[in-house]
């Protein structure tokens, strides 16, 4: 975290040059205080710090996936509940902060590590390895910033985005086709993947502090979520990745998880910061998931709310005003400072695992154990193991409507987990949600392209919007999402 702090100001010329659009900077006088090259070690540390923050704050102005399926609602603005996007950007936070805080430094980053020294206590034979490592980590953190893009809006600047040089520099990239880019980004896989060596070291990464063996298993995980994404429109392929990425080995165990510790001081959890250190009262969680969770006696309830002031468990009124007071609220726990943020976690990749089976991949299990071992995992990480079996017992694996099991159950273990619910329920379209009150389009299925691209790159905004059944609206649906 020290890494983190350090930089975080002195990264700001360097990472302000990746959005999809750039300025030439190279007129600009040189800031001693802004190095224009860094250790790539710090961009490593940095970079992770931003993925974390992005992916876990709740923040109005950053990320809304929670309110994406439903598990929260607001209190006393109900705009971002009904996905208008138009008044606070949140997809422009989340189109910048990829571009400029993960994707560009990373980017530099490789360049650096070209001329970077490794250890001299090592052969040079080593180091090379050494290097190769590095520069996977770098690759493994790429690869998935573009997917969850792709994922997140379909077609994006790929090929001509990241020039930041006089030479190449290109402020109007063109959109990549995302399927292209998927193809692509599975190449990237199976390249990097030959180049992980885990007997030697890496960067001290706030991750995994360079275990490449676990380093591996985010990649593999990467491509079996990639693999089932892609079941609807290429079964073939999927069950290739989904099946290859299992064979090589996925994140099953929780001390496998990928997640950035938060700390207990300057780097604190952004749940924390947004509902406990800001003092504000915008959130409860949501009836929809609440009443759900009541109405099928899940011993989770009183680990995932507090209780409202008459004793009951009462979700507030989804994308309606609600009066804080008046309902339960989001569990301390969920609160804490220093809680880690969670990307991939092994209860969402043993969801995964049943899903793979129950379409018919060979994974090493049957759907219902799966389904079984991913329930239970979700139960002891809340603690109330002892009431799995039975829970178990009163809600078993349904093979008959196998997409409506799986996915009430994983939307019910991904509670505080807005990106990870929000892929489950696209994939699986369950549980089924109504729309919003006041929602325009509907349901959220994608993000729009953001404003600013809008207006700086109209002509190609306006070609990939032009590709997408339905336009550029929140409720049209990216390549792999067909059913």
């Amino acid at each position: 975290m020290k890494k983190i702090i350090k930089l975080l100001g002195a990264l700001s010329l360097v990472a302000a040059s990746f959005t999809s659009c750039e300025r030439d900077i190279s007129a600009l006088n040189v800031d001693p205080k802004n190095p224009s090259v860094v250790p790539t070690e710090n961009l490593v540390s940095t970079v992770s710090y931003y993925l974390a923050n992005a992916h876990v704050s709740p923040s109005v102005n950053e990320n809304i996936t929670r309110f994406f399926t439903q598990q929260w609602t607001e209190t006393t603005y109900t705009s971002e509940t009904n996905y208008f996007f138009e008044q606070r950007n949140q997809n422009q936070y989340y189109w910048n902060n990829t571009y400029r805080e993960v994707l560009g430094p990373l980017a530099k980053a490789k360049e650096f590590l070209q001329s970077e020294k490794e250890n001299s206590t090592y052969s040079l034979a080593d180091q090379a390895k050494i290097k190769a490592n590095k520069k996977a980590i770098l690759e493994i953190l790429s690869i998935y910033a573009w997917a969850t893009l792709v994922d997140s809006f379909g077609d994006v600047p790929y090929s001509e985005a990241l020039k930041s040089n006089s030479t190449d520099l290109n402020l109007q990239p063109k959109y990549d086709d995302a399927a292209t880019i998927y193809t692509d980004l599975v190449a990237r896989i199976a390249a990097v993947q030959s180049t992980i060596d885990p007997s030697l070291p890496s960067y001290s990464d706030p991750y995994y502090a360079g275990d490449m063996d676990k380093w591996k298993m985010v990649l593999n995980t990467i491509k079996l979520r990639m693999g089932l994404n892609l079941a609807d429109t290429n079964a073939a392929q999927a069950k290739s990745l989904v099946e290859s990425a299992y064979a090589d080995g996925v994140i099953t165990d929780e001390g496998d998880n990928f997640q950035f510790q938060f700390d207990n001081a300057l780097f604190s959890n952004p749940v924390y910061l947004n509902l406990v250190a800001n003092g504000r009262n915008d959130f409860l969680p949501s009836n929809v998931l609440v009443n759900f969770m009541k109405a099928n006696n899940d011993p989770r309830v009183p680990e995932y709310f507090t209780p409202a002031p008459d004793g009951t468990y009462k979700g507030g009124n989804y994308g309606l005003l609600n009066t804080y007071a008046n309902f339960s609220k989001v569990a301390d726990r969920i609160k804490k400072r220093d809680a880690p943020g969670q990307i991939f976690d092994h209860v969402n990749v043993k969801f995964m695992l049943a899903e793979a089976a129950a379409r018919g991949y060979s994974v090493g299990g049957t759907a219902a154990d799966y389904y079984a071992d991913a329930v239970t995992a979700s139960m002891e990480e809340w603690d109330v193991d002892a009431a799995a079996a039975a829970f178990l017992l009163a809600h078993p694996y349904d093979a008959a409507n196998w997409k409506k099991s799986i996915g009430e159950a994983a939307w019910v273990a991904m509670y505080n987990k807005g990106f990870e619910a929000w892929y489950f329920w696209r994939r699986l379209d369950y549980p089924v949600l109504a729309p919003a009150p006041t929602a325009v389009y509907g349901l959220v299925r994608r993000m729009p392209y953001p404003l600013n691209e809008k207006n700086n790159n109209a002509a190609n905004v306006e070609a990939a919007s032009t590709k997408i059944p339905g336009g550029d609206i929140y409720s049209s649906k990216v390549f792999w999402d067909k059913n």
